[in-house]
């Protein structure tokens, strides 16, 4: 998909290792959207409690670490969301059933904690910042629920009325439209994608008629692009596409989907210009990349595709000028990085980054 939210909210791609509900390495295994050229890139190290800092060569786009931060009290740091105009980056904690705040200085690329992190449910998974900045959404992929929280001036965070909200069963990714009006939860044990109307006042959540909507097997994750949004099915190993209704929120599965992927599609990402589709295949360690038909929606793979990455891929993000992407590979501990033709959609790739541990999601700054 991409959307971009509104300048100064960026979407974290996180990206996940073997945890998760009877399956393959994440679920244990995003998300991703695209972001501005970047400073900065920041991937999670789950196994050692650490964030890898990156600085960014604008021209290049390839990766010089400059330092791993430990995470302290935010155990197992899982996915994030870099909400860009606080330069505050909030990271799931898996273990410790938290999620923490981060500032970053944006000189250096330096985080620091802020405060200590807030509770949430059970296996926190993707966090998801509101259009409006004023929010953030947290799915918890150990019970079933999505927490939301306000989000202050410092970046400390509230949990909000009525939270948590009730979701289908392991709930992975969060995404909302790019007015705010809607959020979508992927859930991928009931196979099914639950959507929301969003209050922008309160930030509270009512579930929408029809919903949650039927997608493929292991529904994973979902990106919005224009009227259509896109479904990864790890346990099908297709994409769903769907038409999104722009007054009710409702979905309705577009002619000739699903579309075959790689083996374990787990994440995925849309070029900034709307007409790439890019998918990661945990199993198959490949990106499956297709153009996007502007009037139906559905998808044809580009010459090419697929395209290798390093073992268990698990993060994809494109930067905002779409020249590059990065894919974080939590089985061997690494950053692939490729440019992008703008073109074609075709990936080169360029540079391996070594990360000290299981590589699980990518933000940039």
């Amino acid at each position: 998909m991409q959307r971009n939210p509104v300048p100064g909210v960026f979407h974290l791609l996180m990206v996940a290792a073997l945890a998760g509900c009877g399956s393959s390495a994440e679920d244990s295994s995003p998300m991703s959207s695209p972001v501005t050229s970047g400073t900065f890139a920041f991937v999670n190290n789950r196994d050692v409690d650490s964030i890898s800092v990156f600085r960014v060569d604008a021209a290049t786009g390839r990766l010089s670490a400059t330092s791993a931060v430990s995470t302290g009290a935010c155990l197992a740091p899982r996915y994030s969301e870099m909400y860009s105009t606080g330069r505050v980056l909030f990271v799931s904690c898996a273990t410790s059933n938290t999620v923490a705040s981060f500032s970053v200085d944006p000189n250096t690329g330096d985080l620091k904690m802020i405060g200590s992190p807030v509770a949430s449910g059970t296996s926190p998974g993707y966090p998801e910042v509101h259009p409006n900045g004023k929010f953030l959404y947290l799915s918890n992929t150990g019970s079933n629920s999505l927490s939301a929280y306000s989000i202050a001036p410092d970046g400390t965070l509230s949990e909000i009325a009525g939270s948590p909200f009730p979701t289908g069963t392991t709930p992975y990714w969060v995404k909302t439209n790019d007015a705010g009006t809607f959020l979508y939860v992927t859930n991928r044990d009931s196979n099914n994608v639950s959507a929301f109307q969003v209050d922008a006042t309160t930030g509270g959540l009512t579930e929408i008629a029809g919903s949650p909507f039927a997608a493929g097997l292991g529904a994973r994750a979902i990106e919005l692009s224009g009227p259509f949004a896109f479904v990864a099915n790890r346990f099908a190993n297709n994409v769903s596409v769907f038409r999104v209704d722009a007054t009710t929120g409702a979905l309705s599965e577009v002619a000739g989907s699903p579309f075959a992927s790689g083996t374990d599609p787990i994440s995925e990402t849309v070029d900034p210009s709307g007409r790439h589709l890019y998918v990661a295949n945990q199993v198959s360690n490949d990106v499956t990349a297709y153009v996007i038909d502007g009037s139906t929606g559905a998808l044809t793979q580009i010459a090419g595709s697929p395209f290798p990455t390093g073992t268990a891929p698990l993060g994809i993000k494109i930067d905002g000028t779409g020249k590059f992407m990065y894919v974080t590979n939590t089985g061997s501990n690494s950053v692939s990085v490729y440019s992008v033709d703008g073109a074609t959609g075709g990936l080169q790739p360029l540079q391996t980054a070594n990360t000290p541990g299981s590589a699980f999601a990518i933000d940039l700054l």
